[in-house]
């Protein structure tokens, strides 16, 4: 695939920098200036920019790390400092840093002079009112990565000094996600949003439309260089390309493999990229607490009966490579000599389910959301003619996006589901912290209910330590876990296509590809 535009997005060569930027930036950050792209040769300013993809906006959130929430959270929200390419932190609303001697201090002197898009200065307060929300609101995905924050001090209306029980690795991975929200409406999110970022919202359709204007205050001079941005929702992922082609809008997001192969073959008419590297995989989760899940070999011969290679070849056209295991290839984390340990072999199953009691099999249900993603729904009829095979007759439930979340991320009712995780590319420790789908128990949100205290400790060892000895030994024995348990079964790297038309230029985005609309242009 193409990926031409790929050095626009932060390279995660090294995911798990956290702990080489822990040791080489612990003593501040500098200062950038704020007015540098203003003067920018070639800019072209003007013009709307309409982008879309198949989920919409179920609050104006950037906590709640859904699919339909990435193409708002950076038009309206800033974070305390952002990676750069390289993946070293730079300063955003928290202008320097300090980090103490012992690692578990973190004295932050912020930005003066932002302001929300209400006219509110940005002050201590709100960044103290964040930590707050992320650590207790329940749709916060990464709460458990927030939590590592033991006591947020406002010495003064720019000053915040965060403590921290143990040096943590990731602690630059929480100043790049901690969004700043307005204290004063954030409990007004279902209809508005005000937040610091180059955009504020102008109109809001629900399941159809929001539409984005210049905020003639942001604090970076200069920016933004669009008149409007536009988010759409076009549920079916082929409409997405249709749409795209016709000109109605100029970037598509999460469109087929294949339409991805046909649009590359067009003379550069768009660009396909896969946005962040690392940035999600397929998983298949198990709630551990149901019958007859609740005896893990059933689960690890559900985990034995996914025809990764199938799903890779045929859906995913090649472009991922089967895995079984937890952080992307890339990553120190990834253990070479475990790939394979689970892989696709239907006798193996069967023995499995014989050892359990279930050799005649089971009725159970697959939960899924094609119009979530591309290869929600495929995923789910490979898995249920596999499973067929060796006796396990599973309903597939295809629900609309909103419904599919519900049931996991507030009901965790859940028996079997077609899922994706993120925070793969990030400190290992994230993963395992930020991605609920790898954190302790429901109670931190993980919809498998799966609950362990070896888990904890191993988990623990590895966001409270900068020895790397040590934390690769806590991720290896977390990887084993998750093998045996087989409550996430991963199942291939996930590909969110972007395709964008020529004329889009500036394209570029998070480590959870949410894409900056405040330094895009139009060549048009």
């Amino acid at each position: 695939m193409q990926n031409l535009s790929r050095r626009n997005f932060l390279k995660a060569g090294a995911a798990g920098a956290s702990l080489g930027l822990l040791q080489a930036y612990g003593s501040g950050g500098v200062a950038v200036p704020t007015a540098a792209s203003a003067a920018t040769p070639g800019i072209k300013r003007g013009g709307t920019f309409t982008f879309a993809t198949t989920a919409g906006i179920q609050e104006f959130s950037p906590y709640n790390l859904i699919t339909g929430h990435y193409p708002f959270m950076r038009a309206l929200f800033n974070t305390l400092a952002r990676y750069d390419a390289t993946l070293k932190p730079e300063p955003e609303l928290a202008e320097k840093w300090d980090i103490s001697p012992d690692g578990k201090t973190l004295t932050l002197k912020l930005r003066q002079g932002v302001k929300f898009h209400s006219g509110r200065e940005f002050t201590s307060a709100d960044v103290k009112h964040s930590v707050d929300f992320g650590q207790t609101n329940e749709k916060v995905i990464m709460r458990a990565l927030y939590r590592m924050i033991k006591q947020v001090e406002t010495p003064d209306k720019y000053t915040v000094i965060f403590r921290f029980e143990t040096v943590t690795p990731g602690i630059y991975d929480i100043l790049d996600t901690l969004y700043i929200i307005d204290k004063e409406t954030i409990e007004d999110r279902n209809k508005m949003a005000i937040g610091t970022g180059p955009f504020k919202l102008d109109k809001y359709i629900p399941n159809d439309r929001a539409e984005f204007v210049p905020f003639k205050d942001y604090w970076e001079v200069g920016k933004p260089y669009l008149d409007r941005y536009v988010m759409r929702v076009i549920p079916d992922v082929s409409s997405l390309v249709l749409n795209l082609e016709a000109g109605a809008i100029d970037c598509a997001w999460r469109i087929s493999n294949l339409e991805a192969e046909r649009l590359q073959g067009m003379g550069g008419k768009y660009v396909i990229t896969t946005g962040a590297p690392g940035i999600g995989s397929f998983d298949l989760a198990i709630n551990v607490t149901t019958e007859p899940f609740k005896n893990k070999k059933v689960r690890q011969a559900i985990a034995w009966s996914i025809d990764r290679e199938r799903f890779c070849r045929t859906v995913m056209r090649g472009f991922s490579q089967p895995t079984c295991l937890m952080w992307p290839s890339h990553s120190w984390a990834h253990f070479k000599d475990l790939e394979g340990t689970i892989g696709y072999d239907l006798d193996k199953a069967r023995a499995l389910l014989k050892e359990a009691g279930f050799e005649k099999g089971f009725q159970t249900e697959l939960l899924t959301a094609s119009k979530r993603q591309f290869g929600y729904g495929e995923m789910a009829q490979i898995l249920q003619a596999d499973l067929k095979k060796i006796g396990v007759e599973a309903r597939v439930l295809d629900v609309e996006v909103a419904i599919y979340d519900n049931r996991h991320m507030v009901k965790g009712d859940i028996v079997m589901m077609v899922h994706t995780y993120g925070r793969g590319n990030r400190d290992p420790g994230s993963l395992v912290s930020g991605a609920r789908a790898w954190t302790n128990g429901w109670k931190e949100g993980n919809w498998t209910h799966f609950e362990s205290a070896e888990w904890e400790r191993w988990r623990r060892e590895l966001n409270s330590t900068l020895d790397m000895e040590k934390r690769k030994a806590a991720a290896r024995k977390l990887q084993e876990i998750a093998l045996d348990e087989c409550f996430t079964i991963p199942i291939a790297p996930s590909l969110p296509i972007f395709a964008y038309a020529s004329h889009v230029k500036g394209f570029g985005g998070t480590m959870d590809n949410s894409i900056y609309i405040g330094d895009m242009w139009l060549d048009k």
